[in-house]
């Protein structure tokens, strides 16, 4: 039997954009998204840069695909969810955090996702170097027929002071947004020892961001200058943890559009 609870899977949404050229339309993939539920309210939160190119513009035709209980593929469309429910991409105050937060419109009867609630924050304090933990994303070039999420293990490798941490884990292009779980077991280890039969089932602790590259420099011998650069992946990443998350989650901004947009959204059933 596994140890992942199958509803993990459903609480991540594939980003999406579709991009016009010569050749006609096409849809490509650009992130991973999680869906939370913040004071009853739905939410999506991913990577900024999955949704401001290299320009510092906010892409277009962003798309976010989920499966539907009837078992079609829906794609709802960012600017739709913008207009129909008044939403705008909230940020951190720092403009280095690679996070963005919008309201998201879920129809509960109809949509197949579950929610990850406030509950199952766990701050950064909480965690320890080589922690298991497991994140959940999507990989380019796997067919979308159905929306099926990766699931990645690995451990955290290094906490930061400025609260982010690094994790040992296979990260690439399309992970970007992913959420980071505390992969559940059943020894927590506590300020007065190891507390042994504290079973958990999984506890949402940071958002992943970009994968470390490592640079290789090939010179040549006869000018021993450099000609060509290789760039590998390192295996580690890095990911913004709760503590930041819960900052654009209790800014002014946000929680004023929490206030306005509570009544028609409050809904329990969705969550995780």
């Amino acid at each position: 039997m596994s140890w992942l609870i199958p509803d993990w899977q459903k609480t991540v949404v594939y980003l999406g954009q579709e991009i016009k050229d010569q050749e006609g339309a096409k849809k490509i993939q650009i992130g991973t998204g999680a869906l939370l539920q913040v004071s009853g309210v739905f939410c999506l939160i991913t990577c900024k840069h999955v949704i401001i190119d290299e320009n510092g513009k906010f892409r277009e035709n962003l798309f976010a695909a989920f499966n539907s209980k009837s078992g079609t593929v829906i794609e709802r469309k960012i600017d739709d969810i913008k207009r129909g429910f008044s939403a705008e991409w909230h940020f951190h105050a720092n403009k280095d955090v690679d996070i963005a937060v919008i309201g998201f419109g879920l129809d509960v009867e109809n949509d197949d996702v579950k929610t990850i609630e406030s509950a199952s924050f766990l701050d950064i304090k909480e965690l320890n170097v080589a922690d298991d933990i497991f994140l959940l994303g999507f990989q380019p070039g796997l067919s979308t027929a159905k929306i099926k999420p990766i699931v990645r293990n690995g451990i955290i490798s290094r906490i930061e002071e400025d609260r982010t941490f690094y994790i040992d884990a296979s990260v690439f292009p399309g992970n970007s947004g992913s959420p980071v779980l505390l992969k559940p077991s059943p020894i927590a280890i506590k300020e007065k020892g190891i507390q042994f039969g504290a079973t958990h089932l999984g506890r949402f602790i940071g958002i992943c961001s970009e994968y470390i590259p490592y640079q290789d420099i090939a010179v040549s011998v006869q000018t021993r200058r450099p000609r060509i650069i290789f760039e590998e992946n390192t295996g580690l990443a890095k990911v913004w943890s709760i503590d930041i998350i819960k900052e654009i989650l209790d800014s002014a901004s946000f929680k004023q559009y929490l206030e306005k947009s509570k009544p028609a959204r409050s809904d329990q059933n969705a969550a995780l």
